[in-house]
């Protein structure tokens, strides 16, 4: 038993190294090498989005180009697909953004999202999934688009409700590596919240409202199980300032349940929307052990429903 236990640490231990690594190498290129990305600095979106196509097309699944215009500006949502074995019409979407604020290279916000969301597409590459699996990567989520008719993820969202897609859940990748463990370095939006979670932002965040409540808790409670980081959860309405401050919004909109994965942006990182808002900044320890757990988490997803 104690070499088992051992074989598997090991095993654990290396595949964890790899997360890590590619984490790195996805935050490295797009944040460092490309840098901010939006509607002023157009290049760099395009090479995003070039880089993101060119990730998705190493791997099995199919993958759109969605396009779409806004002012003359032609911009890109990036649809790769796991078709699922046993109930295909029942869609769960993985889905990130990879624009930034003006200013600013958004190593966490949201280069760290989009890491993850590449990172799941190859962890689960070979995973026999019962539902189908969607990785959307969207453009357009940071102001001046932010909530409009012309974010990525409402442009998207749209659609697929026009199409009347069985999408039973959305999962919205948003600032998911900075951690810190110095004491009153997390902040709430209400102070009642203050009594209830931890003053030490070291921690994972999970959103929903009341209608995603119980995805919330089957994504909380399998991500718990693996101990990887620490979980908090937390199911409220709209109005809660900073709760639908990302793409899963676009989906509440639609009437789909989402959820928001998050290590809460501004009520803890200090380098929220800022130049330097850095890859030295993030904690990628932590970032794999919980890219780690999410994939566990979503294959518990896909298998039991919530």
């Amino acid at each position: 038993m104690n070499l088992l236990k051992s074989l598997l640490g090991k095993f654990k231990d290396t595949e964890l190294n790899e997360i890590q690594r590619n984490l790195y190498r996805h935050v490295d290129h797009i944040s460092n090498q490309i840098g901010e990305r939006n509607h002023v600095s157009y290049y760099n979106l395009e090479k995003t989005y070039e880089y993101i196509l060119n990730e998705l097309q190493r791997f099995s699944f199919s993958v759109d180009d969605l396009d779409f215009s806004h002012e003359k500006i032609t911009f890109h949502n990036i649809v790769a697909e796991k078709r699922g074995d046993q109930k295909p019409e029942e869609i769960i979407v993985i889905g990130a953004h990879y624009d930034t604020v003006i200013n600013s290279p958004g190593a966490d916000d949201n280069t760290s999202g989009v890491a993850a969301l590449l990172e799941f597409a190859r962890l689960l590459d070979s995973y026999s999934s019962n539902r189908t699996l969607r990785f959307v990567a969207v453009a357009q989520e940071e102001p001046p688009y932010f909530g409009t008719n012309h974010m990525g993820s409402y442009v998207y969202a749209k659609r697929c409700k026009k199409k009347k897609e069985n999408i039973i859940g959305m999962i919205a990748l948003e600032m998911l590596a900075y951690f810190t463990d110095k004491r009153k370095s997390q902040k709430y939006p209400l102070p009642a919240l203050e009594e209830i979670y931890p003053d030490v932002g070291n921690f994972i965040g999970i959103v929903g409202n009341n209608q995603s409540r119980a995805m919330v808790e089957s994504l909380a409670e399998n991500m718990k199980q693996d101990k990887g980081v620490p979980v908090e959860s937390i199911v409220t309405y709209a109005g809660v300032p900073g709760i639908d401050l990302s793409d899963h919004s676009s989906f509440w909109k639609m009437g789909y349940k989402a959820v928001m994965i998050t290590d809460t942006a501004f009520y803890r990182n200090p380098y929220y929307h800022r130049p330097n808002d850095t890859i030295e900044t993030l904690n990628f320890k932590s970032y794999a052990r919980l890219v780690h757990a999410m994939r566990i988490a979503i294959e518990k997803l896909d298998s039991n429903g919530f």
